[in-house]
């Protein structure tokens, strides 16, 4: 495929999104890449956003904007969807790789919060004073969830969550007695796992996907969203440290004490059951093989091998002393 057809230039692209929607849109700019690309567009009304998601995420980014729909339709804070003329909550841009979907949103305004060590100031060694609200709008959510009567993208499989990493593991030779211990780390973890409540997962929860504004967090990206285990998100909020592959035992220190925070927020909405509190430190260790779970399926072959290495040794660390714990 040549390089300038994954692309669509942002006249083009302005005026195809004037053609769709009200909003007389002046200029548009490229804000980043992501499963697609978003797009800032000032209008008259003020800024709008647009994701052009890639036509490989299509069933993703159509069920992303019914969830948004529904949770907004419930009165819970999350960006708001601007409809097509047609009254449509998507619209469909052909190009020569498919059929992308492109959705526009309002712009939310409030503050940018940094999305990794944002529940827990590592510096301080303390809980940060906004885990509890941001966690119960996150037991909220899932409250809410409960009652959605749509079906979610399945993801909550052994096969899905743990099998498909060793078996690509093996597929691209990676070291047999390495590939062993994960396998029997992710047969411990799946027998806590399946214990656990099945549910919607959002599967990318941690707050730089909100907005903070006057003491609540707009939510927005719900593209990973799918059906999997309520306890998958708590792994995301009790994460600190994630991208600091050292100091496992600190690690599971101040998650332990960051769930104090956590519990008490999401259990005010939606409680806790005895499992999920008995998963809590282990779900941190399970997104870690789903992630590698979702990366190998997006790439469609295997992970580099320095990047296997290094989340071999923080599993087998945080396996470590999360067994001094219990």
């Amino acid at each position: 495929m040549e390089f300038s057809k994954n692309y669509v230039a942002e006249s083009d692209l302005l005026t195809f999104v004037n053609n769709q929607y009200e909003i007389n849109g002046e200029k548009i700019r490229l804000y980043r890449t992501s499963q697609g690309r978003v797009f800032f567009i000032q209008s008259p009304s003020g800024r709008k956003v647009f994701k052009l998601y890639l036509p490989t995420v299509t069933d993703a980014a159509i069920q992303s904007t019914r969830i948004i729909h529904y949770l907004h339709g419930c009165g819970y804070p999350i960006v708001k969807i601007i409809p097509t003329v047609s009254d449509e909550l998507y619209a469909t841009i052909e190009r020569p790789e498919g059929s992308c979907v492109g959705v526009l949103f309002e712009y939310a305004s409030g503050i940018c919060i940094w999305a990794w060590n944002a529940l827990y100031d590592a510096g301080q060694e303390r809980v940060h004073p906004i885990t509890s609200q941001f966690c119960k709008q996150v037991g909220l959510m899932h409250r809410l969830m409960d009652d959605y009567d749509e079906p979610l993208i399945q993801r909550g499989s052994k096969e899905i969550i743990f099998d498909a990493v060793i078996r690509q593991l093996r597929l691209d030779g990676y070291n047999e007695s390495k590939i062993r211990d994960l396998e029997e780390y992710g047969n411990e973890l799946w027998a806590i796992l399946s214990k656990c409540r099945t549910g919607f997962y959002h599967a990318d929860m941690h707050p730089g996907n909100t907005k903070y504004r006057n003491g609540q967090f707009t939510w927005m990206d719900f593209d990973k969203a799918c059906m999997s285990y309520n306890i998958m998100d708590i792994g995301w909020l009790l994460t600190t440290d994630w991208v600091h592959y050292h100091e496992q035992e600190k690690s599971v220190e101040r998650s332990r004490r960051l769930f104090d925070e956590v519990h008490a927020g999401y259990s005010a909405e939606r409680p806790m059951t005895d499992n999920e509190i008995k998963a809590a430190l282990h779900s941190t260790a399970i997104i870690h093989f789903d992630d590698m779970s979702t990366n190998i399926k997006m790439l469609n072959r295997g992970i580099k091998t320095w990047i296997l290495d290094r989340e071999y040794e923080w599993l087998m660390r945080w396996r470590e002393c999360c067994a001094k714990l219990m």
